[in-house]
């Protein structure tokens, strides 16, 4: 339970208030199902590598948090480290997926200008994912007229050819939102979550991912055996 500093405007005083940063993730939000899938669903052992300390083998900041806090970031339209840095404090759902650590801004260049490569990889499960799951829309995301699919199913329904030509559209656009991302740092609810509800929805969620999953192992076997 972390506890936040505010203002009351009309004495002028100050008052701690004790927020649930996990609270702030709702099903059916797109910052929920990133902290869902990072590092779960979405392997990160890639990023081990270069994000280990020496002593203790584990990063000072961990890449989940970081590609936590830089897709939730593209999403709320900050297209720079600072921007991110700055939704991170401000931004009690940033917050949240970040467990509430202090990120500075030149580590979150540091860590794009070092994994391009992976940032785009994972980036583009996490808009299949989001995507699919209709937790994006066809606005979100929008860079250089490329536009994500507004009629994707939830239930992965369609051909392999459609399915495939979206996939396609996904990497399309984490390409271009890291490399604009990149450029960028170079250029200087009110709804109420009863616990049997947000049960009900987990299993559905999981459901759904676990096609997508499949889809995305099927898509990688044709990969390695081409």
């Amino acid at each position: 339970m972390a506890k936040y500093r505010t203002t009351d405007v009309a004495e002028g005083q100050g008052v701690f208030l004790s927020v649930n940063l996990q609270e702030q993730l709702l099903p059916d939000s797109f910052e929920y199902m990133l902290n869902e899938i990072l590092g779960i669903k979405i392997d990160l052992s890639v990023f081990d590598s270069k994000y280990k300390n020496d002593l203790t083998g584990a990063s000072a900041v961990p890449p989940s948090a970081l590609l936590k806090l830089i897709f939730y970031g593209y999403y709320k339209g900050s297209k720079c480290s600072r921007k991110i840095y700055e939704l991170n404090n401000n931004n009690i759902v940033a917050k949240a997926l970040t467990c509430d650590m202090m990120i500075h801004w030149t580590t979150i260049a540091d860590f794009i200008s070092g994994n391009k490569k992976a940032v785009e990889a994972t980036f583009t499960q996490v808009l299949m994912y989001c995507n699919e799951l209709g937790l994006i829309g066809g606005e979100n995301f929008a860079v250089d007229g490329l536009r994500l699919p507004s009629n994707a199913s939830i239930d992965m329904s369609g051909t392999e050819k459609q399915l495939t030509k979206r996939l396609s559209t996904y990497r399309r656009k984490a390409a271009n939102h890291i490399e604009r991302h990149t450029r960028k740092d170079i250029e200087g609810t009110n709804d109420a979550w009863t616990e049997e509800r947000f049960k009900i929805r987990q299993k559905q969620l999981n459901d759904r991912i676990n096609n997508i999953s499949n889809f995305l192992e099927k898509m990688e076997k044709k990969k390695v055996g081409m």
